[in-house]
């Protein structure tokens, strides 16, 4: 990985919603998508929360696996930690710049684009929004947001180390400690170390070679209190995984197998203060993804007296500063407003199987973002109903680069500039009954290959020039729900109903310009729409002291694209999701079982070519976690996840594992 130059520059603790643990109670101080404290009660958007306990009580290895298991999000998911996620219908991506469901860690970009990266180990929570939050948080945040929120501990200095030994001969040490030093310093400190040694096996005992890995997250924050007004943190944390086995398609069997080395690290300075009726926020970031790739194993008889061999590297870095005010300006009204910054440049390097360099699939470029955003709340009818409007201009400089190796190519630049509404509502009924509703517009900058270069190759006798369109508009999505929300000291239901529709959705064209000899032009342009409607319920009922029951879903009536004048539904998206749970709290033990039913999926079937769009079938999975507590400080606890040994892909072609379990010690202090 190449080093980052420091970024001098301050910018805003910018944090969307969040429900303080697992309760909803009224008078809960939330953060919510307006960027500022609110209570929950008065928080127009749909949200979902998943609290400490939950994240400790889920068996999972990853943030996907986390966010699946708890929350309405759709999931792509690979062996050999390669995974995404969509958000109320928009299909799940995990890769590129420029996705339609926006990822934060504690309010600023994660700096990473694929959810298998970002540290666990410090996380206290994590908020996902649900629906378009672009007037606050520009391209991307389309279909939702999902924010993880990590650890601040101010108090007595505490911690934990825990050891675990599972399935597939998994070893895990993980830890954390942190605290106040002094009525000026605190800081904490987490890191853990994961090798699954064996390769696993899939649901009914089938056995996926080449699925071992290692990896290793630390995390660091460093806290100051300046005086009584003003603090600063300083945060940074790293993910190395080597090794990394990746199977490829099961078509395939053993021969399209390779290695990866990755790498993911980010660092945030902020620092926050009071000056009278104003709450000042300020942020400055960097980071960078980067991740090697080494062919174990090949289809192609011609690679094979190289193999093993290096094929391709990917290095992306991110820079920016956010700035941000939170003005209460009467007792019954706040106004947030601020700006926001940021720079992505991603560049490739490609080898062939002899080790001769060659020219990468996609050109070098760069994004260059700044966006203006401010969102006023007014609080009335003595504070049972809650109104929002917001509005946020962006300005997208998007450039492709001069690449190494890569013939036949012009670089070129396109600008343009995106506004984007929002406004809600909340309101009580009366006997525990609220109705929301909320409205806005969402879009998502078009990627430099998009926009810019062009390159000319010659494949065959024939002669592909692909040109960027300059012209190009953002995807845009405008976007309604109303909902129904009920809660008492024991119970909590929401019923949401949303309706999302795409225009100028980008699409590829192709047409033929020369006969001889054949020469086709590929260019970009705004065409196609998608529309997506659907349906979204919570529930939780706290039976007694002892047992706490949740269900939550997602049904969509619709959910399809257009594609040069054709509907077809959006390939990774369920029709139905469904999750349940089942807590206990008795004594000495707790524990958690959990119920994830995913219903029937489509997708293309990319083996020999054919692209065949296929329909997957839907699964059930199950997961069980144990806990007892010998005393305050030592505990044991049994994970196991696919409890019912369900044979099961998140990815056509891609199996995760069966039935496994993981045994694990921890010492709190």
């Amino acid at each position: 990985m190449k080093n980052s130059k420091p970024l001098l520059v301050l910018c805003t603790l910018a944090v969307p919603v969040t429900v303080m643990a697992e309760d909803v109670a009224l008078g809960t101080m939330v953060v919510t998508a307006r960027r500022a404290e609110a209570k929950i009660e008065e928080t127009p958007q749909r949200i979902e929360i998943i609290g400490t306990e939950q994240i400790e009580s889920t068996p999972s290895l990853d943030l996907t696996d986390t966010l699946k298991k708890n929350s309405s999000v759709d999931v792509i998911q690979y062996p050999g930690n390669l995974s995404g996620i969509g958000i109320r219908g928009f299909r799940p991506e995990f890769s590129g710049i420029n996705k339609h469901s926006l990822l934060l860690i504690d309010g600023r970009p994660a700096m990473g684009t694929n959810l298998s990266l970002i540290n666990m180990d410090r996380v206290e929570r994590i908020e996902v929004l649900k629906g378009p939050a672009s007037a606050l948080y520009g391209s991307q945040a389309m279909g939702g947001v999902v924010n993880v929120i990590t650890r601040e501990s101010k108090g007595p200095l505490n911690g934990f180390g825990q050891i675990a030994y599972g399935s597939y001969d998994t070893k895990q040490l993980k830890g954390a400690i942190g605290g106040a030093l002094n009525e000026f310093f605190d800081f904490d400190y987490s890191g853990s170390y994961l090798d699954r040694g064996d390769d696993f096996k899939a649901g009914g005992g089938v056995l996926r070679p080449s699925t071992s890995y290692g990896q290793q997250y630390h995390a660091l924050r460093l806290g100051l209190n300046l005086n009584k007004d003003w603090r600063a943190n300083l945060k940074t944390d790293i993910y190395i995984g080597r090794d990394i086995a990746t199977p490829g398609d099961i078509a395939y069997g053993t021969n399209s197998q390779s290695n990866k080395d990755m790498d993911r690290n980010g660092t945030d300075l902020s620092v926050t203060g009071k000056m009278g009726n104003h709450r000042l926020l300020a942020r400055a970031f960097m980071g960078q993804e980067a991740y090697t790739l080494y062919n174990k194993t090949s289809r192609s008889a011609a690679d094979r007296p190289y193999l093993p061999f290096r094929s391709f590297e990917s290095d992306i870095q991110w820079t920016g500063a956010q700035l941000q005010d939170t003005w209460n300006w009467s007792e019954s009204a706040s106004l947030v407003f601020g700006v926001d910054h940021e720079k992505a440049k991603v560049e490739s390097r490609s080898w062939a199987a002899n080790g001769k360099r060659k020219g990468p699939y996609s050109a070098d470029h760069e994004q260059r973002t700044i966006g203006i955003y401010a969102e006023n709340t007014w609080y009335l009818n003595d504070n049972n109903s809650t109104v929002y409007v917001g509005v946020r201009h962006d300005k997208i400089r998007t450039k492709s680069l001069d690449t190494p190796f890569k013939t036949g190519f012009t670089p070129s630049t396109a600008e343009f500039g995106n506004t984007s509404p929002s406004a809600g509502f909340k309101h009580l009924i009366g006997h525990g009954f609220r109705v929301h509703g909320t409205v806005g517009k969402g879009f998502v900058a078009p990627s430099a290959s998009n926009v810019s270069g062009y390159t000319v190759s010659t494949q065959g006798r024939s002669i592909q020039i692909t040109r960027g369109n300059p012209d190009l508009k953002p995807e845009s999505s405008l976007t309604y729900d109303i909902g129904l929300e009920w809660s008492n000291p024991t119970f909590y239901a929401d019923l949401t109903m949303f309706h999302t529709k795409v225009t100028d959705k980008i699409s590829n064209r192709i047409t033929t310009i020369n006969r001889s000899p054949l020469t086709n032009l590929s260019t970009y342009y705004n065409a196609n729409e998608a529309r997506m409607h659907g349906l979204e319920w919570t529930g939780r009922w706290d039976v007694n002291k002892i047992i706490r029951l949740s269900l939550s879903g997602t049904h969509y009536f619709s959910r399809q694209e257009e594609n040069n004048g054709k509907w077809t539904d959006i390939h990774n998206v369920p029709r139905t999701t469904l999750r349940a749970a089942v807590e206990a709290n008795y004594g000495a033990w707790d524990g958690r079982l959990g119920l994830r039913r995913v219903g029937q999926w489509y997708d293309n079937n990319w083996v020999g070519n054919t692209a065949e769009v296929v329909r997957f079938p839907g699964f059930t999975t199950m997961d069980l976690f144990v806990r007892y507590r010998f005393d305050k400080h030592h505990s044991l606890s049994l994970s196991i996840e696919n409890l019912a040994d369900k044979y099961y892909e998140e990815k056509g072609g891609y199996p995760l594992p069966g039935r496994n379990g993981r045994l694990a010690y921890r010492y709190d202090f």
